[in-house]
């Protein structure tokens, strides 16, 4: 029986360059049923043309980390944990990381930062009820300057540990993963997650409201929340 969820837009969170922690603000009305999904890359269009070569990101972990760390911009405490990772980034070090954004969030004057955890462990924050044009704008630049500052970088990486070890591209990595955690058919492709994750008429073979099919979205640069999801009480 196909699964349905229903694309809507998303405000982003923390500006990662996976968009791993893109949260939603949940509007009020929705029935638990439905799901918000998004990802940065469907706004550019590139996730949605995917990859069917098995093109990869970097030759290792340590490459990759490489590379963005050669283009700067990250944060002394974030960059201290990623120089010492070998392949892993520790338990203590990742929640050290958002802890420090939760932190900083709070001292910025809002009451709650709740998160999600995936059986991966890979943490995302949760959606909030959609607040005033003025609360969401100032919302924006306060989590993406707390992210930017304690946890984006890791979080990418963290990410990449546990639902893209192969360093596939965007598309291909959610699929690499939902295969290796047997959650879609052997035969189940790229160009059939794209269709399905990206269709107009919202429905897939595959259950979007498994923690386990999140862990492999989220990991990946696309989130997707359900009305039923725990919630954050921001103002």
């Amino acid at each position: 029986m196909p699964h349905r969820f229903r694309i809507i837009p998303l405000i982003s969170v923390v500006g990662l360059t996976l968009s791993l922690m893109s949260c939603a603000s949940i509007v009020d009305g929705q029935k638990g049923e439905e799901v918000e999904a998004s990802s940065s890359a469907a706004q550019s269009g590139a996730a949605q043309q995917g990859s069917t070569s098995g093109q990869k990101l970097a030759a290792s972990l340590s490459e990759w980390i490489e590379q963005r760390e050669s283009q700067g911009n990250i944060a002394e405490s974030q960059k201290t944990i990623l120089d010492k990772s070998t392949g892993e980034i520790s338990t203590s070090d990742y929640e050290k990381a958002w802890s420090d954004y939760r932190q900083c969030m709070i001292d910025k004057g809002y009451k709650e930062i709740k998160l999600i955890k995936y059986p991966s462990g890979l943490y995302a924050e949760a959606g909030h009820k959609q607040g005033t044009t003025i609360q969401e704008s100032r919302y924006s630049d306060d989590s993406t300057e707390c992210g930017d500052e304690y946890v984006a970088d890791v979080q990418d990486v963290y990410g990449i540990i546990v639902g893209n070890p192969n360093l596939y591209d965007q598309a291909q990595a959610v699929v690499d993963c939902l295969h290796r955690d047997s959650l879609v058919p052997k035969d189940y492709t790229v160009s059939r997650f794209n269709k399905e994750f990206f269709g107009t008429d919202g429905n897939t073979s595959f259950d979007m409201q498994n923690l386990q099919v999140r862990s492999c979205l989220v990991s990946n640069g696309y989130n997707v929340g359900y009305a039923t999801d725990d919630t954050e009480q921001l103002w």
